[in-house]
């Protein structure tokens, strides 16, 4: 794999612009064999360009990138590959009906005389490659009767093993897997290192980055801000070094005043995921629902929220009782539901800003003729623009093109426009930076001291600790535990989320 005292792969120098985007300006970034490097910064600080670059995808404006001492030219993916250089984004690239041998080759067949496919020496290699990463999946399976975590796993062994890397950058590979997958894969990630491949770690999961990189590298506006010794600091001075500033009250104080019952649920269930499950949210409160993926959380918002077939029990709201058919019904009535995945249920992303502000609540816009008043609907999305420090040049931005904090911004914008007295949040800070996530944590806290019942389901336990007023925590469809702020913790949490219940701190 090379001298271990030279870099792996080193970048000096790197710019580069887009039409009105200076995106990276003089950026460098080394990493050495068996390294675990994180690379951290808000969205739109440059991490993505940089890594498109340093895989071939983009081309630089200025500047040198040398693997193992030399310098290179990478102009295409496919010579980002040939010199060792592989890449896992967040959404897997593997094709679900073919099989893992295939997929493992895909683009690159191994063929005998006359162009011959050799499967035989494809699906041994794979069966190789398998074994030596300890993964127990048959090579003939297809892809899409894997899981998730198998999928990551099969392009990890795709990149590390079949295709050689010498460095290998996984972009949010937690972000889809639940607590033992993620150990599973960071004994992998060991095993990687142990096999002196480096590795570049992109995580918004700044626990993960304390746990298991060796440095991080800071960027801040397209520029390299700090480069830290993972052991030598903080989560402060990450912090500090992404934003700018220290970041005051990351999770806002816990000083709402529970009001009156908002939302009250009495035996709800919906076939086997959701399981005669009962509370009640009130105002001025955060109420987090917490649980292993898979207990139900999502299942019984959804379930309130009328999107669920099925469904049985009793759903009350301001105490009166309440038959949600269809999510159209649930949103008339005054509850809001900002999904998981923004992209594609919480915002239409070919839309602009100002469409999407007003897409839950058009009668909001109409003028004296029922038909839409545009002028009134700029001015709404530019009201909540300002309000949320949504940043867009202008609200006729489309809106796929903002960084994931500020779309899910313009969700929360998107409900606050109906005025909805429930507001449930389903992982609001997926894949969103330090910076943006504060934000966030502010607004809810701001629309529950409205009033509002603010319901907030997070797979993130400093995230609930920190956020929630109070915190129920289901396993298996069923409500196991219930505790306030000041008596939960992550062990109780993990204690109860696994079907105990949690009996101390």
């Amino acid at each position: 794999m090379g001298d271990s005292n030279v870099p792996v792969l080193e970048a000096r120098g790197i710019s580069k612009s887009f039409p009105g985007v200076r995106a990276l300006n003089d950026v460098h970034l080394e990493i050495y064999p068996g390294e675990i490097l994180g690379l951290v910064g808000e969205n739109g600080a440059g991490k993505s360009t940089l890594m498109k670059i340093m895989t071939g995808a983009y081309t630089k404006d200025s500047g040198e990138i040398k693997i193992e001492g030399q310098t290179v030219n990478i102009d295409s993916t496919a010579k980002g590959r040939e010199l060792g250089i592989s890449i896992i984004y967040q959404e897997l690239s593997v094709l679900p009906t073919l099989t893992v041998t295939e997929n493992m080759f895909l683009g690159n067949l191994i063929t005998k005389k006359r162009g011959v496919v050799d499967w035989s020496e494809m699906s041994r290699r794979t069966k190789k490659a398998l074994e030596e990463m300890g993964l127990d999946i048959n090579p003939d399976m297809l892809v899409r009767d894997l899981n998730i975590a198998q999928c990551q796993m099969i392009e990890i062994c795709r990149a590390a093993i079949i295709n050689k890397a010498k460095v290998l950058i996984m972009d949010e590979p937690t972000s889809s897997l639940v607590n033992r997958e993620i150990e599973y894969m960071f004994e992998i990630m060991a095993q990687l290192k142990e096999k002196k491949i480096a590795i570049i770690y992109i995580s918004h999961k700044l626990e993960e980055l304390f746990r298991i990189t060796d440095r991080m590298e800071v960027f801040k506006d397209g520029e390299n801000s700090a480069t830290l010794i993972t052991k030598d600091v903080d989560k402060d001075d990450v912090v500090k070094a992404m934003v700018g500033r220290e970041l005051q009250n990351y999770y806002p104080p816990h000083e709402g005043v529970r009001g009156k019952e908002v939302l009250r649920v009495e035996n709800l269930s919906q076939g086997k995921t959701v399981r005669n499950v009962s509370f009640t949210a009130y105002g001025g409160e955060i109420l987090g629902f917490a649980g292993l993926i898979g207990a139900g959380r999502s299942e019984t918002m959804m379930s309130v929220f009328g999107a669920m077939p099925g469904v049985t029990g009793d759903i009350y709201l301001e105490g009166k009782k309440k038959n949600f058919k269809n999510p159209g019904d649930a949103i008339a009535a005054g509850i809001a539901y900002a999904p998981e995945d923004r992209k594609h249920q919480g915002l239409v992303q070919i839309f602009s800003v100002n469409t999407n502000t007003s897409l839950a609540n058009l009668t909001g816009i109409y003028n004296k003729s029922k038909l839409l008043d545009l002028k009134k609907e700029r001015k709404i999305s530019e009201e909540y623009r300002e309000l949320l420090n949504i940043k867009t040049p202008d609200v006729d931005k489309i809106v796929g093109e903002l960084s994931g904090g500020n779309q899910q911004k313009v969700i929360v914008g998107k409900w606050l426009f109906t005025d909805a007295k429930v507001v449930i949040f389903d992982e609001p800070s997926k894949g969103i930076d330090v910076g943006a996530k504060a934000e966030i944590y502010k607004l809810m806290r701001k629309i529950a001291g409205e009033g509002k019942a603010v319901i907030m389901i997070s797979s993130e336990l400093p995230e609930v600790i920190g956020v929630s007023d109070r915190v129920i925590v289901m396993h298996d469809g069923e409500i196991k535990g219930e505790y306030s702020y000041d008596e939960v913790s992550e062990q109780i949490i993990m204690q109860t989320a696994i079907g105990g219940r949690g009996n101390g701190k």
